[in-house]
């Protein structure tokens, strides 16, 4: 058995060696081959380096110049993707702190804080005064009014000694007052058993105009302060509006705000958009036709023109149809206007005034505009000049001085200028219709023509640097919209722009608006 087991071993052995030499053999082979094949590849490469070497030079200036003319379009249009993309997004970049589009345009962007960082501190000045809770000044005189009353909750038990606290408190009652006449002699104001008297009417009218509450909410609000007693329906408040705003124009109040402003020195004026389902249509040769016919809304919403003219003690709004010149016309406002008219940079307002000062802020804003979508550096340098110019003005008005240095004047007159010289100049090397070119253009067109609009402010200390006193103005109309959604009628956003010119006025001179509402309803004169 052992030797079977050492033949089978060596036959193994024997096996493995044949296999070896013919592996060996093989191997030998390829060697070959592969030495061979190196060979014919250095052949080959030395051919293809003589075949390069003497190629057509010609052959090889015509692919190049092919290629290029097949290209260049291609590269023309690809330049010209690029400027349309560059320009779509400098429109998409536009929001409310580089542009004059409004707020309300700004979506759901994030929006930088484009105010200018001082070098004060943050919160209350040194020197402010601060507010707290305090009893009125004039508390003997509300008393006597009966717009307070005075209450004591003595918890000394009688000592002679105390310290007096204050808490202010309000109460709702309703008040149920019986008028008696003589049958047959019943004023018109009581035929009805019930009417509402004016403390109602009056809180509906401040709460429907300043509060600005939804009319369904407001009327909620009425029946949970009255335990349900007082339940105002939505046609009934409507009725204390019409018949308020048709009183202000009895009782002369408007005529009043009116005359206030036209002897003015300074008036701001914008305008503004407002949804309506119904609007009048006016004929061409409207001064000789009284007839207005209405268009009214079909499954869409119409658009209105909202205009404020306003200065530090008054407001008076109107409302047109469109927003154009013939609007302004019907106003009657501007057109007998002799002072100097501030705005937003509009062309139709430069017809009015004896003066236009153009906002500052606006312009502010489009340089950022144009340094953010077109990297201009040269707008940023003109913006922060305008800046300055405010901040020397506003320095000047801190302590007392009443106009501007003439040497300080002739050298901000001269700084604009160079910032003008130096625009075109930069301007004259662009090639036209390249990135930013046109805008840049308008903007210097828009400064050059513009001197005299732009530099008033600081000529003149009264006129001021913003036309953010109209803008303010015209802020509570928009949020009355984000609540209403549209006015229903012509008749009541007319009412609503007289209301709101009376509570405007009101606010601006500091009197009570609710006891103020309440004496116009009595015939009795409020405003001077």
């Amino acid at each position: 058995m052992g030797g079977n087991y050492e033949k089978g071993i060596y036959n193994q052995l024997m096996e493995q060696i044949e296999i070896n030499k013919k592996l060996v053999g093989e191997n030998k082979g390829l060697r070959a081959e592969i030495t061979a094949l190196k060979a014919e590849n250095k052949r080959l490469y030395e051919r293809i380096t003589k075949l390069e070497a003497s190629a057509d030079e010609k052959i090889a200036l015509y692919v190049i110049e092919a290629v290029k003319q097949a290209t260049e379009p291609l590269i023309i249009e690809l330049n010209k993707a690029h400027t349309e993309i560059a320009r779509l997004k400098a429109i998409i970049n536009k929001d409310s702190s580089n542009s004059s589009k409004p707020p309300s345009s700004n979506g759901l962007k994030v929006i930088p804080n484009s105010r200018e960082q001082s070098k004060r501190p943050q919160g209350g000045q040194k020197g402010h005064k601060g507010h707290r809770l305090a009893l009125p000044e004039n508390m003997d005189k509300l008393e006597k009014q009966g717009i307070v009353e005075r209450r004591v909750v003595d918890h000394t038990g009688g000592e002679g000694s105390y310290v007096s606290k204050y808490t202010i408190d309000l109460e709702m009652k309703v008040i149920v007052t019986e008028h008696r006449f003589i049958e047959g002699e019943v004023p018109e104001d009581f035929n009805n058993e019930v009417s509402y008297g004016n403390n109602i009417k009056a809180q509906a009218v401040l709460l429907m105009n300043e509060g600005i509450v939804a009319h369904k909410r407001l009327s909620g609000i009425f029946s949970g302060l009255t335990h349900n007693i007082v339940n105002l329906s939505t046609g009934t408040m409507n009725k204390f509006q019409s018949d308020f705003a048709d009183q202000l124009i009895e009782t002369g109040e408007l005529s009043k705000i009116e005359k206030d402003l036209l002897n003015g020195y300074i008036m701001n004026t914008d305008d503004t958009p407002m949804k309506v389902l119904e609007r009048p249509i006016y004929s061409e040769n409207e001064e000789e036709s009284n007839e207005v016919t209405y268009e009214r809304a079909k499954n869409k919403s119409l658009s209105s023109t909202v205009r404020t003219h306003s200065n530090e003690q008054s407001t008076l709004y109107t409302v047109n149809p469109k927003k154009d010149i013939k609007g302004i016309e019907r106003d009657g406002i501007l057109p007998k206007y002799m002072g100097i008219l501030c705005h937003d940079h509009e062309a139709k307002f430069f017809n009015y005034g004896v003066e236009n000062a153009a906002c500052g802020t606006h312009l502010a804003r489009d340089l950022k505009g144009l340094s953010d979508s077109y990297n201009c550096q040269w707008a940023l340098e003109v913006r922060r000049f305008v800046l300055d110019m405010n901040d020397h003005k506003n320095n000047d008005v801190a302590v007392g001085i009443g106009s501007c240095d003439p040497a300080k004047l002739s050298e901000f007159e001269a700084m604009y200028d160079q910032h003008l010289v130096k625009g075109w100049d930069k301007l004259g090397q662009m090639e036209a219709g390249t990135w930013g070119q046109k805008e840049f253009n308008a903007m210097l067109k828009r400064l050059t023509a513009s001197k005299d609009n732009y530099m008033l402010f600081v000529r003149d200390y009264k006129v001021p640097f913003t036309n953010n006193l109209a803008e303010r103005d015209l802020r509570s109309g928009k949020t009355k919209e984000k609540v209403s959604g549209l006015f229903r009628s012509w008749k009541g956003i007319e009412d609503y722009t007289k209301i709101g010119s009376f509570i405007s006025t009101l606010k601006k001179r500091g009197k009570d608006l609710f006891r103020s509402i309440k004496k116009v309803m009595e015939s009795e004169p409020v405003l001077t």
